[in-house]
């Protein structure tokens, strides 16, 4: 990701936005029907569940993570210029979402434990083979494959945390908790793989890494065999979910501005040498960045519902279209640190309310995968419009991308969260 905070606590309807009874009641920290008509209720936190979710989280973003540090890596090992090294990337990361949208129904009834674990068999198998090949083409079957592998493991744990008695507090944990982790892999991978052994250490890294997190993925939630989909085709269960309307208008939103968001993450890396940060400099600055970004999650917590969603949401895509907007511009160390940091906490502080509505939307997980697939199908998007551009334009041209995709996604949440809570 994920592509994921929510805080709980009581509705305060009074100080809401004039959303309607029905938008109020999808808002983080409120009851809402079961499938079954009957009401859940927050309960406590189960432990092994949070754990398992956080590693499906980490290894489905662990390739994704790294694509800065590896855009010149792959260049300068495979010859290649920008425009088709990401469109590799788009390559493996629409696969991701397809295959992430794909299982969004079937994962309802499922059993995630043998989804993500198969994922993670096919995500090991790919990186290292990435890292025998010296055949370009062989690197995007490779990739492609690992895409799938991913998507697989995120889903997995995207459905198992939707499914949880108190889904935003479930998120909110599991952003916290995969943020950390996933903070001390560009350090890491600069300072023991990529710096010492290359792009083949690179690949060799993110597999082993996978492969020491399986095992926790065993408890992960099974799913619901009693409520089953009886569909002929996976794309049945998505369709026979409820709230359709807002859920679907979610998803191109957040696939509109995560188009914008992968293509300046792709060129992070390359933004921050133009500011005099790279190796393994670069890497301890953006590790600490998303150790630091995690304040965004921490403050979602903190106000939970009291704004309900659509504030939180406009002025969190607002800061982050804003930042990064100047990371495409700056060419000072210190001000590339600071709008680095905002980038990350603004975006980690969006997460847990778009996860913690969709979850409200359906409990069974559905529309929450379904999103979250979106949102990488913009990260798919992100880097072959980005290379295009850097490569036809230079990469100063680069931050007008997040600049429109970021006002487009606010346009889109406005008109929808209005438009649901005066129909409801």
């Amino acid at each position: 990701m994920a592509g994921s905070a929510f805080g709980s606590g009581r509705s305060r309807s009074a100080e809401m936005p004039r959303l309607g009874y029905a938008a109020r009641r999808l808002m983080p920290g409120s009851s809402v029907p079961a499938p079954d008509g009957t009401a859940t209720s927050p309960g406590s936190l189960p432990i092994r569940l949070i754990v398992s979710c956080t590693a499906a989280w980490v290894i489905s973003q662990l390739s994704y993570n790294a694509l800065p540090q590896l855009l010149d890596p792959i260049k300068e090992a495979f010859d290649r210029g920008d425009e088709v090294v990401t469109r590799l990337y788009g390559y493996e990361l629409f696969v991701f979402a397809l295959v992430a949208l794909a299982a969004a129904g079937p994962l309802a009834r499922l059993s995630r434990v043998r989804v993500a674990l198969t994922g993670g068999v096919i995500a090991v198998a790919a990186g290292v083979a990435s890292s025998w090949t010296d055949s370009y083409s062989a690197l995007v079957v490779c990739r492609v494959m690992l895409g799938i592998g991913g998507a697989l493991v995120g889903a997995a744990g995207t459905a198992a945390a939707a499914s949880a008695s108190n889904p935003e507090r479930v998120f909110g944990l599991i952003t916290i908790g995969s943020s950390v982790v996933l903070a001390c892999e560009p350090a890491l991978l600069e300072l023991w793989a990529l710096g010492p052994h290359g792009l083949t250490g690179g690949f060799y890294a993110i597999a082993a890494a996978t492969a020491l997190m399986m095992p926790v993925l065993i408890w992960l939630d099974p799913g619901r065999p009693s409520q089953p989909e009886t569909g002929s085709n996976p794309w049945s269960a998505i369709l026979r979910a409820p709230n359709r309307a807002i859920a679907v208008a979610a998803m191109i939103a957040m696939f509109i501005y995560e188009t914008g968001q992968g293509g300046i993450w792709t060129y992070i890396a390359e933004l921050g040498q133009r500011s005099d940060l790279e190796g393994q400099l670069f890497g301890n600055v953006l590790s600490a960045a998303q150790l630091l970004g995690l304040s965004g999650s921490f403050l979602a917590i903190w106000i939970g519902d009291r704004w309900g969603t659509m504030g939180p949401l406009v002025i969190g895509i607002g800061v982050n279209a804003a930042a990064s907007v100047g990371l495409g511009l700056c060419e000072n160390p210190y001000a590339y640190v600071g709008l680095i940091v905002l980038r990350i906490a603004s975006y980690y502080f969006i997460i847990p309310y778009v996860l913690g509505l969709m979850a409200k939307l359906d409990n069974l997980g559905r529309w929450a995968v379904a999103v979250d697939a979106a949102w990488w199908l913009g990260d798919a998007a992100g880097p072959p419009l980005a290379g295009m551009i850097v490569e036809r334009s230079g990469i100063e041209m680069l931050a007008a991308l997040p600049l429109c995709t970021g006002i487009v996604c606010i346009v889109i949440f406005l008109r929808t969260l209005r438009r649901f809570g005066s129909q409801r």
